[in-house]
């Protein structure tokens, strides 16, 4: 019981402290975690203090602090931001799916997860290794599910020739498969994968799994 006070308190303590009403307030927040993001891209995880943070920002530290409580709480705001845009890109190439072929929509969905991870690899490699520490697992979870809640909708509704009878089973392994493989590939950077041949490999393990006929190449 001790040990989840304590999570719960740490959790609260990175909470952004100030949310922005007015426009500047809100470019303010922007610019902060703007910021956050050159610093950990240009120079590393172990520079970006919040007073390095406020200099790349273009904001005194005071300024930043009323906005974050510390280092973590930005990190938590990012995480944040990243859940809104892979959500948004999700809805946007499942609704556009319905007028595609099954091989273009799951290479859609992946080229899009991608190119939000190779925007800034450094804030997503950071993110994989400490994100349940400074976002509560709830909203982690929360995030995990509504995901996977579209998925699951889409094989649904769409014209996709399932051969997996149970949808909620299919839309768990797909989100999981996927997302497993793109991170530990944003991790350990192996040889001989470029992005153009993740995308490719991905794509024929979802349809393989999916689709009743996947053989057709690309």
């Amino acid at each position: 019981m001790r040990f989840g006070f304590e999570m719960s308190k740490r959790h609260e303590s990175n909470t952004t402290r100030k949310g922005p009403k007015q426009q500047r307030g809100k470019a303010t927040l922007e610019a902060i975690l703007d910021g956050m993001i050159r610093v950990l891209e240009q120079e590393g995880s172990d520079a970006a203090t919040t007073s390095r943070v406020a200099e790349v920002a273009g904001v005194s530290v005071g300024t930043l602090y009323q906005y974050f409580a510390n280092r973590d709480a930005i990190l938590d705001a990012l995480q944040d931001r990243e859940f809104e845009r892979a959500q948004g890109m999700m809805g946007r190439v499942l609704t556009r799916g319905a007028y595609g072929s099954d091989r273009e929509v799951a290479r859609a969905v992946i080229e899009g997860l991608l190119e939000l991870h190779s925007a800034a690899p450094a804030l997503h490699r950071l993110l994989v290794v400490e994100g349940l520490r400074v976002t509560p697992t709830e909203r982690v979870q929360a995030f995990d599910l509504r995901i996977i809640g579209a998925i699951r909708s889409f094989l649904g509704l769409a014209n996709v020739r399932i051969r997996r009878k149970n949808l909620d089973a299919a839309a768990f392994v797909i989100y999981q498969a996927v997302r497993a493989t793109m991170l530990a590939c944003l991790l350990e950077r192996p040889p001989g994968l470029d992005a153009a041949t993740l995308v490719d490999e991905i794509t024929d393990l979802v349809l393989r799994y999916l689709a009743e006929d996947a053989s057709s190449g690309p």
